[in-house]
């Protein structure tokens, strides 16, 4: 049994060193020696963190993870009662994989015109360093002519503090619903009843 208790804290104290060595916050009782940038020099610091692992660990005034995010296009023109997708990505700019919660709010326009769909992304999962992810929002709106801006939020998981967003803006437009994005019934439906005015003009027009 002692043997086991003595494996499990040599174990802790194995991983926690490890821990500190992958990410350690620098302060005046605990100053933290790592280089000033990476490549750079070694010094010691009595605030930031050093960040990184073993003898590649450099130090940053504020946190280990950073991120960009875009969405593309910027600004465009959707058709009416059509889904849209639209590219949002996100830029992994940190030395750590990261996760990130996403959310969106309509800052403007009509809201009840506009549907935003990210099911399936409001989590962005194992986002690699250096790694662009990028997942597919679904816009729809409801009337022509709707206006309107998207705002989308990221939050780092690994620093909570870290955020960033993007701003879609919705154009106006008249677009309606094109012929190609009914269904088949609704296609036949269509040429069923032409079908039958026409033969009834026709009728009319012989009487």
């Amino acid at each position: 049994m002692k043997k086991i208790v003595y494996f499990l804290t040599f174990l802790f104290l194995f991983s926690s060193y490890f821990m500190d060595l992958a990410f350690s916050e620098c302060s005046p009782l605990t100053p933290c020696c790592c280089q000033e940038h990476p490549g750079g020099a070694e010094k010691c610091f009595t605030q930031g963190l050093c960040c990184g692992y073993g003898d590649e660990q450099f130090w940053d005034p504020v946190s280990c993870f950073k991120f960009d995010m875009w969405v593309e296009p910027r600004s465009t023109m959707f058709t009416v009662g059509r889904k849209t997708n639209v590219n949002l990505y996100i830029h992994n700019l940190g030395i750590y994989p990261d996760n990130y919660n996403l959310t969106y709010n309509i800052t403007s326009g009509n809201s009840a015109l506009i549907k935003v769909d990210i099911a399936g992304f409001d989590y962005v999962k194992d986002v690699g360093p250096k790694e662009i992810r990028v997942v597919y929002p679904a816009i729809t709106i409801l009337e022509s002519g709707a206006t309107g801006n998207i705002f989308f939020n990221a939050t780092s998981e690994g620093d909570n503090r870290k955020q960033n967003n993007a701003t879609l803006t919705i154009l106006p437009s008249d677009f309606p619903l094109s012929l190609p994005e009914f269904d088949f019934f609704s296609l036949f439906v269509i040429v069923v009843l032409s079908g039958i005015i026409y033969v009834y003009n026709k009728m009319r027009s012989l009487k």
